[in-house]
């Protein structure tokens, strides 16, 4: 419905030489060059840097505040087919995928999990994601559904490399904290669960992901930059962020009542055009059935638990500053599980 009236725009050859000049003419005139200058879109931004990285810049010069591997797929995608876009369609595959395994962990029934896929394949927010190219959301998204869903597996093994290369995927892909953040459901789980010896286990195999990490950034170290100062560009990207702790829990007033409170100009109240009514339906659902796991109403198992705390904490994190709709794509779909879940429990109780 969406991609295949814009295929030509994923498969024509059409990024050149020509078209990166022109890409970094707009970047080098825009808001991240020339301070009170036009504004480009996130969009043509890794557009850019796609181009740049496969010219070999280090990407710690061009957008630097995002990890760039999520990038170097785009840059992979004008490498193989001249087109930075193509790449966005197995992603976004394997987002349908990774959704309905862990829906199928959670719902224990195949054909119920589909269900979450067929609501997330009609929404705006995730269509988007095909119409406004190319974006590091869907690249990142299938990575961290695929941690929940390999933790899951791997929670009573104890042995979490899977699930620790898809957290360094994550984490490399857009932004660290994502990342940090699935480790500490995953803590979470194990202590209260009791499993301390598997919290160290989990520890131990966090290194694939810091290995994953700074691999992505092999182009740094190869420019000559030590470790050291890599920890230190790390640490320039947490204090640009920390700029944004702006209208805190502001993105519940969307998800709720479709009120986005913008950063900028007059700081007004927006609309979310791509706002849907599922949004209220399913977060409101996926909080009652929280509520009922936790008054022990609702019989709880570890894919159901580590769902909930997924929701809880990456919740808690996107409440602290300025967010937009893109924020809400690592939570909605598991939302629509849990939703869903909660919806069949009480249908099968009357």
């Amino acid at each position: 419905m969406v991609v295949v009236p814009r295929m030509h725009r994923y498969t024509v050859p059409y990024y050149t030489e020509e078209t990166y000049k022109d890409l970094e003419d707009a970047f080098n005139h825009s808001q991240y060059r020339v301070k009170n200058s036009g504004v480009i879109p996130d969009e043509t931004v890794y557009s850019y840097a796609a181009g740049a990285y496969l010219h070999g810049i280090d990407p710690i010069l061009v957008n630097s505040e995002r990890a760039p591997l999520g990038k170097y797929f785009f840059s992979l995608s004008i490498l193989l087919f001249k087109n930075d876009t193509f790449i966005i369609l197995p992603f976004g595959l394997l987002t349908l995928v990774a959704l309905w395994l862990l829906g199928n962990q959670v719902l224990r029934d195949r054909w119920l999990a589909l269900i979450p896929v067929i609501i997330l394949s009609f929404e705006p927010l995730f269509l988007n994601q095909f119409i406004y190219v190319p974006l590091l959301d869907i690249v990142q998204i299938p990575f961290i559904l695929l941690s929940l869903y390999f933790f899951i597996r791997e929670e009573k093994s104890g042995r979490f490399w899977v699930t620790s290369a898809m957290v360094g995927l994550v984490m490399a892909t857009k932004t660290i904290y994502t990342g940090l953040l699935l480790y500490s459901v995953f803590g979470v789980y194990l202590a209260i669960t009791r499993q301390y010896k598997k919290i160290l286990y989990l520890l131990f195999s966090s290194a694939i992901s810091v290995i994953i990490f700074c691999l992505s950034y092999l182009r740094t170290f190869l420019s000559g930059y030590s470790f050291y100062q890599f920890i230190g560009f790390q640490k320039w990207i947490l204090q640009y962020d920390e700029s944004k702790l702006l209208y805190p829990f502001s993105i519940w007033r969307l998800v709720f009542v479709n009120q986005w409170q913008a950063w900028w100009g007059d700081f007004s109240i927006l609309r979310a055009d791509d706002w849907r009514i599922t949004w209220p339906i399913f977060t409101g659902a996926t909080f009652l059935t929280g509520i009922l796991v936790v008054l022990r109403k609702l019989k709880t198992f570890p894919a159901l638990s580590i769902a909930l705390l997924w929701i809880v904490i990456y919740g808690v994190f996107i409440s602290l500053g300025i967010s937009s709709s893109r924020f809400l794509l690592p939570l909605l779909p598991v939302c629509y599980i849990i939703g869903i879940f909660g919806i069949s429990r009480l249908i099968c109780s009357k």
